[in-house]
């Protein structure tokens, strides 16, 4: 699996049944919150009618941090001109709160950080189900979701591609859910979307963590002393695919990640190429995402 995802991925365990699931090719939900910022309410639907650019983060999680100066700078010729909005979502809790605002600080963060001090409770990353940070995701004007996880080099081409073409494109789609078996294998559906029609070439990368925990912990009551990232595929995808799509641009595609023996968690990561894009990115496109997490352990 490439090693960017295990890189900047930081995980949340578990989320609530009720979790609105975002995709891209869905609909928004309305973000609100106490803005530090400004210390009034903020809507995210106060921006429709306009780009959004809406970044989970917390002060705490170095990838979120190391990406920030980049962040800033590829989207800052969009904000000056007014096509784009930045509005956040801090999972910082009140023992980092000092260290948020020194971040904000720092860095002139100038535009909406929502914060209520729940870090991993913060009830906005739970009503849109975040499960890592940093989570970004890009809104257009209509209310769309059209990318997820922008970041690093991919982001300015996305940004250029997305704003200045938007009457060329629809935005292709991906969610995904899955059911854990009685055998520990996990069965997975993508509910996958096309609007020109034309086939999606899809890529899932999954990886396995085995947790080890102290000797003086038997029942597992404390957090593991240490973790085994198991990837059997390296930098290889471990399942590629071509959906095809008939008279509607909706279709299904299921498969089965087989069990592993004696891990904890499991994690997958699917890709699409958003038709259009495949020009950028020294040919490899745009991608759009879904990811799962799911714990391998009886309860």
């Amino acid at each position: 699996m490439r090693t960017i995802i295990l890189a900047t991925l930081i995980a949340l365990i578990a989320l609530p049944a009720w979790a609105y699931a975002p995709t891209v090719g869905g609909r928004a939900a309305d973000i609100s919150g106490r803005d530090v910022i400004s210390d009034s309410v903020v809507h995210l639907d106060d921006h429709y009618g306009q780009w959004v650019f809406i970044d989970f983060w917390a002060s705490w999680c170095g990838p979120c941090i190391g990406e920030l100066p980049n962040m800033l700078a590829e989207t800052r010729p969009y904000r000056d001109s007014g096509q784009l909005a930045l509005f956040s979502v801090s999972l910082d809790s009140w023992n980092t709160v000092d260290r948020m605002h020194d971040t904000i600080r720092e860095h002139g963060i100038d535009y909406p950080v929502t914060f209520d001090g729940g870090g991993w409770e913060t009830v906005q990353s739970r009503e849109w189900g975040i499960r890592s940070i940093p989570s970004t995701w890009l809104i257009n004007p209509r209310g769309v979701i059209v990318a997820s996880n922008l970041r690093g080099e991919a982001l300015g081409p996305a940004l250029d591609f997305y704003l200045n073409h938007e009457s060329e494109f629809n935005p292709a789609g991906v969610g995904a859910s899955q059911v854990l078996n009685d055998d520990g294998s996990v069965d997975v559906r993508l509910d996958l979307y096309s609007p020109t029609h034309e086939p999606l070439e899809v890529e899932v990368d999954w990886y396995y963590t085995r947790y080890t925990w102290a000797e003086d912990d038997p029942e597992h009551e404390q957090r593991p002393v240490d973790r085994e990232y198991i990837d059997e595929m390296g930098e290889e995808p471990d399942l590629t695919a071509t959906v095809e799509f008939e008279e509607f641009g909706d279709a299904i595609h299921e498969f089965t990640i087989p069990a592993y023996e004696n891990t904890h968690y499991l994690a997958y990561y699917v890709t699409v190429t958003q038709p259009g894009t495949e020009h950028l990115m020294d040919g490899e496109g745009i991608k759009i995402s879904a990811r799962g997490r799911l714990s391998l352990m009886e309860d």
